[in-house]
């Protein structure tokens, strides 16, 4: 069965108020009236495009299921999709049914750079970033098998792949359960400078926060709150409390494109997916303004200018982690300030080490050691099976064989030893 999941869920407000998102300056992206587009004005995003930021020059990736780059919300964007594939068959990243696996790969990345156009009129927070859309494929493909033999996940291998092809934010709005081997891919990833920022679960998923792939040391780990700041409730009521959250963003009533099989149709709905590429979008904004900065020191400046304040981050375990992201304060932080070291070591899961990123910046990807058999995050079918190593039955036959031998030439002298015993006893006067 399939563990991964799309942060997408519609869900109730709690009922403690920690951290209140009030609108700031009128945006463009607002222009139309939608007010499903309030998360703009509340980040002042109009403001910041106003300012020539707006993601130029910039490359992103997004890493989801499918996509359908056609549509008119992506005319004049600066959109490609990789040809990365995490199966030999049935990895297709572009498609032309909306379906919820490529009606949620298409809003995310219009949530980075999409034109107002269309279903749900979706403007992005970074228009003029550099998106390569990277697909894990249908969700109900048959058959899953890497064409790899670096033992990476489907989400390690597109991962490797974005680090590899230049990008400097990666956006991964997806859940799943952290693996082992996926760990020297993402040191690789925190090594090479590279931002990466994927959704925390949410309270409809079914999933421990702590064992999440985006609970991982370096991870930029975004939950969702609505525009009071409220974080969701949890099925059973009282706030839903991901203790492991790097920063929150607004991810409530917000609209799809494309809804019911329908590109043409739009649905409001919520989850930590879309608070994901807003703060993704936010880091390319950054980036674009102090292009020097890696990944790693934009990050610093993230967590350190949470909330409206520039101060020195603190995390919580309350589910707000340093805060809100906050883009205006955000941009006055100077990221170069700060080291070029991930400042999100030191949790549960453990990895990727420090001696992991060390050697990821000495070596590059090292891969990780080979299993007896191939693991993958998630089953979509037949997995393709290592082949059959004879070596071990062939050296442990050849050794049984000597065994017996020497056995079979023990019992041989023994006998002949008593038959010459009983000769001599009957010879004797």
């Amino acid at each position: 069965m399939r563990r991964a999941r799309r942060r997408l869920s519609v869900w109730a407000t709690a009922a403690t108020v920690a951290v209140v998102l009030m609108p700031l300056a009128p945006s463009s992206a607002n222009a139309a009236g939608n007010d499903a587009q309030w998360w703009a004005d509340t980040y002042g995003v109009g403001a910041t495009h106003s300012a020539g930021l707006t993601g130029a020059g910039v490359k992103v990736a997004v890493i989801d299921n499918q996509m359908n780059p056609n549509l008119p919300v992506f005319a004049g964007r600066n959109l490609s999709i990789s040809e990365t594939r995490v199966c030999t068959t049935g990895s297709e990243p572009v498609t032309d049914v909306a379906d919820p696996a490529s009606i949620h790969g298409t809003t995310m990345v219009a949530m980075l750079i999409g034109n107002g156009t269309g279903a749900g009129e979706v403007r992005g927070i970074a228009p003029d970033a550099e998106v390569t859309f990277y697909g894990l494929g249908p969700e109900d493909a048959p058959t899953c098998a890497q064409p790899t033999d670096d033992r990476l996940t489907p989400f390690g291998t597109l991962i490797k792949a974005a680090v590899d092809d230049g990008a400097q934010v990666i956006s991964m709005s997806y859940g799943t359960a952290a693996q082992e081997q996926d760990a020297p891919v993402v040191a690789y990833a925190l090594a090479r400078g590279v931002a990466v920022v994927i959704s925390e679960p949410n309270a409809s998923e079914i999933a421990d926060p702590a064992t999440d792939i985006a609970s991982m040391n370096g991870i930029v780990g975004v939950s969702q709150v609505n525009r009071d700041g409220e974080l969701q409730e949890k099925l059973d009521g009282g706030p839903f409390v991901v203790p492991e959250t790097t920063v929150v963003a607004a991810g409530y009533n917000l609209p799809n494109v494309g809804a019911n099989g329908d590109w043409s149709q739009t649905k409001n709905a919520a989850g930590s997916s879309f608070a994901t590429p807003i703060v993704a979008g936010m880091l390319a904004l950054a980036a674009q303004k102090y292009p020097q900065a890696t990944g790693n020191q934009l990050v610093h400046a993230l967590i350190s200018s949470t909330n409206g304040t520039v101060h020195e981050p603190v995390r919580a375990d309350d589910g707000y982690g340093f805060g809100a992201a906050w883009l205006p304060t955000l941009l006055t932080v100077d990221p170069e300030q700060y080291p070029d070291e991930t400042p999100l070591m030191g949790r549960e899961l453990g990895m990727p080490s420090a001696e992991q990123i060390s050697q990821a910046r000495a070596e590059g990807f090292v891969a990780p050691e080979s299993q007896n058999e191939p693991r993958n995050t998630f089953d979509r079918g037949a997995v393709q099976q290592a082949p059959f190593d004879l070596t071990p039955l062939v050296v442990g036959g050849v050794g049984l064989l000597v065994v017996l031998v020497l056995v079979a030439g023990i019992i041989t002298a023994l006998v002949i030893t008593r038959q010459r015993r009983k000769t001599r006893e009957g010879t004797t006067p």
